[in-house]
């Protein structure tokens, strides 16, 4: 009789332990299609390090799109440390000028975040919008959805719904009577090559419902493309982005698509952003003595050539907020011909 008992209290411990240790992971769901998308491999490409090695550059929170920083910490100079905190502040105070943080603020029931990468922006709005209902979080790196599928929560998950697709194909999306009243795209245009930017404004569009709002930030070059060259000499294409585009450019397949400017300014400055890449070239330094490779490395040589190019005032990150006064279809808009 106690070998029993003793038996079935072994048994309880084990079931317990094991269901303990299980950890959850939220669907990814799969959106496919047959269009063209040369530069898509690149991009995965740049994105597919363990988020350990990224962690170490960039902090806990692996945010990418730069930072607001204040003018005390400017006149420092730059430190060894996270950026996130910056980028949060950016992210907000774009939320802000939109007047999404306001209390009279339009009812957001479905937002999309095209773009989503770590998924740390994603989990901010449902914590910024807690009425929110849906939230897409799309992306083409299988590394950076299985991140975010294994760092939600069972209860985020039941309103953030993580998708394997192309930026080119919203409209695949699932619910397109549902539309979105809020799109975020942040630091992904810059990975797009013009036809597939031009698809993917298209289909956001189609996809916003009338008054809802596109909120961007992005690197944008004020300087001659035909002329333009790196400080230093591009021997590859680091992270993807050499599909530069300008501001008027970039403006006008927005308006094409009858999006209509709301507000559109240089955020952060250029000296913001110098100091932000040079938090993370310093955050390299420390973690890589012997040199880091890969997109890592890439980085590290973005910090300083870019920030070179910024100090010119060769190019800047732009935010811009754009509301679509009107239901755009797809079918009725053609690609802008640029040239």
């Amino acid at each position: 009789m106690l070998r029993r008992c003793w038996e079935a209290v072994v048994s309880c411990t084990y079931v317990f332990r094991h269901r303990a240790t299980t950890k959850f992971s939220a669907e990814i769901r799969y959106i496919s299609s047959d269009r063209e998308d040369h530069y898509r491999d690149k991009v995965v490409s740049t994105y597919d390090d363990p988020p350990e090695m990224w962690h170490k550059a960039l902090g806990d929170n692996l945010s990418f799109q730069f930072g607001l920083f204040d003018q005390d910490e400017l006149n420092l100079g730059p430190r060894p440390g996270p950026v996130g905190p910056s980028e949060f502040r950016h992210f907000d105070r774009q939320l802000e000028l939109a007047g999404l943080l306001q209390k009279d603020r339009p009812q957001i029931k479905r937002i999309l975040d095209l773009g989503c990468g770590w998924g740390y922006i994603s989990k901010r709005m449902a914590t910024l919008f807690p009425d929110c209902e849906r939230i897409d979080a799309i992306n083409i790196s299988e590394r950076q959805l299985r991140y975010c599928a294994e760092n939600l929560s069972e209860d985020l998950a039941k309103r953030i719904l993580l998708y394997h697709c192309n930026g080119q194909d919203v409209d695949l999306l699932p619910q397109p009577d549902m539309p979105y009243d809020l799109v975020i795209v942040r630091g992904v245009y810059t990975h797009f090559s013009n036809s597939v930017f031009e698809e993917s404004v298209t289909h956001v569009a189609a996809r916003l419902r009338p008054g809802g709002l596109l909120i961007i930030s992005d690197t944008l070059y004020t300087s001659d493309l035909k002329t333009y060259k790196s400080a230093i000499p591009d021997a590859s294409d680091r992270l993807a982005c050499g599909n530069r585009k300008t501001p008027e450019y970039f403006s006008g397949v927005l308006k094409n698509n009858g999006l209509e400017i709301q507000d559109m300014r240089i955020m952060p400055s250029n000296r913001e952003v110098i100091h932000w890449f040079q938090k993370v070239r310093l955050n390299i330094d420390k973690s890589f003595p012997h040199g880091a490779v890969g997109p890592i490395q890439e980085l590290h040589e973005m910090a300083d050539s870019f920030s070179t190019s910024l100090a010119k005032n060769k190019a800047s990150v732009y935010s811009s907020a754009r509301r679509a006064f009107y239901t755009v279809r797809s079918s009725s808009i053609k690609p802008l011909l640029i040239g």
